[in-house]
């Protein structure tokens, strides 16, 4: 059985990986580098860089060879939160308890450290090791579907719009879910995927994404609606989990740390 200890040596892989990926440097623009650094290193769990290694250790193949795209995940990941952050988006002033970026620089620095995080993860994933070159064009053609329009970006676009005839549902599928998709996606490009257990993995992450959001809502805003909601949610997880075979200890260690966050009594 995968154990807390067993996430927190992964988690450890992964810190060592982005250290090495975005090192300290003596060039002029440092700031540049040094501000990456902050936002990286401010307390986030790496639910998708481990998403993305528990499904490669599902289909059996070698972690190692997951890292290199965990971490590009993890890029942009944090880029967007740098963005969304901004006073022209969400205008935060703390993120996970600490100052945001533009708080600590300049927002126009904020913003060409996210520039910096989105692109050098596209560069991640074009040099990435044990990889071919099939691989790696799926691996970006994934992310950048995932970051783009129809992803990420349209996801705020949505959410900087307020349209009240947009579903939360469609809006946290593009803003969330797209990147925790991409996540298990990247898995099982990486660990060689059939076409049915990719569909599978697909399935399972738009579910995993929603219900991730709705935790964040219930955390942050104590949403009624989201916590009559979680449980559905929840179950629609397992429901796609149980489609994909292998062994799946490791994501059900990822799924508690997730639902740990819950205040006692919201899953039955």
């Amino acid at each position: 059985m995968k154990t807390d200890s067993t996430i927190q040596t992964l988690i450890d892989k992964i810190d060592s990986e982005l250290e090495r990926l975005i090192p300290k440097v003596t060039y002029p623009h440092n700031t540049l580098y040094q501000g990456a650094h902050y936002a990286l290193f401010s307390g986030g769990k790496r639910i998708r860089p481990l998403l993305t290694l528990a499904i490669t250790d599902l289909l059996n193949h070698p972690i190692q060879e997951a890292l290199y795209p965990a971490c590009a995940l993890e890029l942009v990941h944090t880029y967007s939160l740098i963005h969304d952050d901004l006073p022209c988006m969400d205008d935060d002033d703390l993120r996970r308890g600490k100052p945001t970026l533009h708080k600590v620089y300049s927002e126009g620095h904020a913003v060409l450290v996210g520039d910096f995080l989105l692109t050098h993860a596209f560069e991640i994933l074009a040099k990435a090791p044990h990889l071919g070159a099939t691989q790696k064009l799926q691996l970006i053609t994934i992310l950048t579907s995932a970051a783009g329009g129809e992803g990420m970006v349209g996801g705020q676009v949505l959410d900087l719009a307020h349209d009240r005839t947009t579903s939360l549902e469609d809006l946290h599928a593009k803003k969330t879910g797209a990147l925790f998709t991409a996540a298990l996606q990247f898995g099982g490009v990486i660990g060689g995927a059939s076409q049915t257990i990719f569909a599978n993995l697909t399935t399972l992450g738009a579910r995993l994404g929603l219900l991730f959001q709705i935790i964040d809502d219930i955390l942050d805003q104590e949403n009624n609606f989201s916590k009559e909601n979680v449980e559905h949610h929840y179950d629609g997880v397992l429901e796609a989990l149980e489609e994909i075979p292998g062994k799946k200890e490791l994501l059900y260690a990822l799924f508690d740390k997730i639902l740990s966050q819950l205040p006692l009594g919201i899953i039955a």
